[in-house]
């Protein structure tokens, strides 16, 4: 008997999609070079010629190293996706580790194409001239490009063998994290490295990155393993639908953000070849999310009832598109992004601050001005997605989530969204003050309304649980919960000492200005105000699950304390004499003739201090009283019921008493 196979079935072979999809980005890539203006050369005065060789192939051979990179962070997420026993990676993800060693071998020889032809580009000479001397060396180790590719080929050289050695599920999580890392390199170069805000364009290129890599190279390893007819096809799907979910956001997102940064304008998108190239990519994503809503609500499905051959079809057009994408990015890194035809003078302060000095400081401009940092924005978008994803997954079980807790949640992000992206940040890397009002929003007001959301005992509940001999999101929420970690952080001795600790040790010593002198510095203080501040209200007045809580009384003597430590802190800036970030501020003020004296702005941001913590400390003991109360009401409920089953047990054996007394009159009579 002959069978046929349904038209919807019919799926051309891996190879073919493949070389297609490579042919798409490659077309994709040089039209976007020549309509764009990146096949010229770098243009830098005084540099030759690097000859066609390095033109056309600088970008072939970097959107190969993309495309290789994807494929192999996407096989190894899939080998850590499949199911273990034992902790042991079964047959099927074995051969995904097999795979991802190939491509991660097409990936590290991609990248030292790449760190050849680069250098070629830089010194604007054929390759083989720029070779000569010790070019190659002095590229190498001091270059910030060289530096960087040599770097990949290295990461990329230790996947192939640990690829082939791994046998463990906790090894395929430790490739598949080596694997993103290949990124991190790349992310620091180009027209992310240098003008404003460099730091926010880097973070969000590498945001960028990932979530590119993660969706373009997930589907490939999808549609491979759809391919060899996997028998775990439909939950790795289901699986990756999700990650795709994320992966969009995450794209959309930082291009946003990084748009944000390189564009200076809206019309800029239309009136510039690197906008045009922009907008073309905007139109793939766009195309891209319209794809991904079609799998999760008809290909899927289909996939579930036995029929892989319609979710590979969707997925090729995908991939297709996916391509032209990496033709475009890789073009877009070839163009020179829209600017002054004179560049501007990046004065000492300029960079220093890392953005253009700002004007004289006032409440509107503490409003209105915006600071676009992609940690922050991201972060906070992120914190967002995943809270309110939570409740919509309980509202769509059946389950209630009280609407005061994710209104807490969501004020608590708008008061860290306001310290991070407004004016407040601007004028908080130039006047003490305002930085004050930053650390006392992130210490004292942020986290008394994060805890308040509940954001584990949510996430507890929305998350299934892993299936058995497995180890999801819900079981490492549990562990981090309960680990000797924990129980450290979360005592109310530890919690109180890093709350109050940290801003003397900060301020009272050199930590401080060099904070400020680094960005990174600045996030990681930040960062560190926002959770010391959450972990001591978290003790206090939490509502998620602890490994021990105080008892009440305890909680109102330690919020005492922290406020009276808090106002000898307000006091001690007030009366120093030594300037807090001294050397840092008079460099500051050299531009700014507007600024107050260092001395008076000092002065100004201990009174704040002293001031600020007085209202935040007064609610969180209202609401350990309103919390007390309502503990003892519910311990009162829980006494009356059991003396009332204690009751109602004491009546029942006395009237089995009282009857068998009367049997027993009943028997002498």
């Amino acid at each position: 008997m002959n069978t046929t196979t349904p038209a919807a079935d019919v799926v051309p072979p891996t190879r073919q999609w493949g070389v297609a999809a490579a042919g798409v980005a490659l077309v994709t890539l040089v039209v976007a070079l020549v309509l764009g203006g990146g096949d010229a050369t770098s243009g830098i005065p005084g540099l030759g010629d690097p000859g066609e060789v390095t033109k056309w192939g600088l970008p072939i051979a970097r959107a190969m190293l993309d495309g290789a990179g994807a494929v192999t962070i996407g096989l190894l997420g899939l080998a850590v996706v499949l199911s273990t026993r034992k902790g042991q990676l079964g047959g099927e993800a074995l051969h995904a580790l097999r795979a991802a060693s190939l491509s991660a071998l097409v990936l590290a020889v991609a990248a030292a194409v790449v760190h050849l032809l680069t250098l070629s580009d830089l010194v604007g000479r054929p390759l083989p001239d720029a070779l000569a001397g010790d070019s190659f060396v002095s590229y190498t180790s001091t270059v910030e490009q060289g530096r960087a590719y040599a770097a990949m080929v290295v990461l990329a050289l230790a996947i192939i063998p640990a690829a082939r050695l791994t046998l463990g599920h906790g090894g395929a999580i430790a490739l598949l994290c080596l694997g993103i890392a290949t990124l991190v390199p790349i992310s620091l170069i180009g027209h992310s490295s240098s003008g404003d805000y460099h730091h926010s364009a880097r973070v969000s290129l590498l945001v960028h990155l990932v979530g590119m890599a993660l969706w373009v190279g997930g589907l490939v390893a999808l549609s491979w393993y759809a391919g060899r007819r996997g028998k775990e096809l439909p939950r790795a799907a289901r699986a990756f639908s999700a990650v795709a979910l994320g992966c969009f956001v995450m794209v959309a997102a930082s291009g946003v953000l990084n748009a944000w940064v390189r564009l200076e304008s809206l019309a800029e998108v239309f009136t510039s070849a690197y906008g045009l190239i922009l907008f073309g990519k905007v139109l793939a994503l766009i195309a891209l999310g319209w794809l991904g809503w079609r799998h999760r609500g008809h290909t899927l499905p289909q996939l579930e009832s036995g029929r892989p051959g319609a979710f590979r079809r969707l997925a090729v057009g995908e991939v297709i598109i996916m391509a032209v994408a990496l033709g475009l990015a890789v073009a877009l890194s070839r163009t020179e992004p829209p600017g002054p035809e004179i560049p501007e003078v990046r004065t000492v302060v300029r960079t220093l601050i890392g953005f253009q000095v700002p004007p004289e400081i006032s409440p509107r401009r503490l409003l209105t001005e915006y600071y676009p940092d992609a940690m922050f924005a991201l972060g906070i978008l992120a914190a967002l997605l995943l809270y309110l994803g939570g409740v919509w997954r309980l509202h769509r079980r059946g389950d209630k989530w009280p609407v005061g807790r994710t209104l807490a949640w969501l004020t608590g992000l708008a008061t860290v969204a306001v310290v991070g992206l407004s004016g407040l940040q601007t004028y908080g890397m130039v006047m003490l003050s305002v930085h004050m009002v930053q650390h006392m929003i992130l210490m004292m007001v942020s986290p008394i309304l994060l805890v308040l959301g509940g954001p584990v005992t949510l996430a507890l509940r929305a998350l299934k649980p892993a299936r058995r001999g497995q180890f999801g999101p819900r079981e490492a929420i549990t562990a981090a919960v309960n680990s000797p970690v924990a129980q450290v952080l979360t005592h109310p001795l530890v919690a109180l000492a890093l709350f109050v600790s940290g801003s003397f040790t900060v301020y009272f010593t050199g930590l401080f200005e060099t904070a400020m002198r680094s960005h990174t510095g600045h996030m990681l203080m930040s960062a560190h105000f926002l959770v010391v501040g959450y972990l001591f209200y978290e003790m206090l007045i939490g509502i998620d699950p602890l490994p021990k809580r105080p008892p009440f009384p305890a909680r109102v003597v330690l919020q005492l304390l922290a406020m009276s430590f808090h106002a000898v802190f307000g006091l001690a800036l007030m009366e120093s004499s030594r300037l807090i970030a001294g050397d840092y501020y008079r460099e500051i003020a050299t531009e700014m003739p507007w600024l107050p004296a260092p001395l008076d702005d000092q002065i100004l941001a201990g009174q704040i201090t002293w001031g600020f913590g007085e209202l935040p400390g007064l609610i969180v003991i209202g609401a350990l009283f309103v919390q007390w109360y309502r503990s003892d009401e519910r311990e009162a409920r829980r006494f009356d019921r059991r003396e009332g089953e204690d009751e109602a047990e004491r009546a029942a054996y006395n009237a089995y008493l009282a009857q068998l007394d009367e049997r027993s009159k009943r028997e002498q009579a």
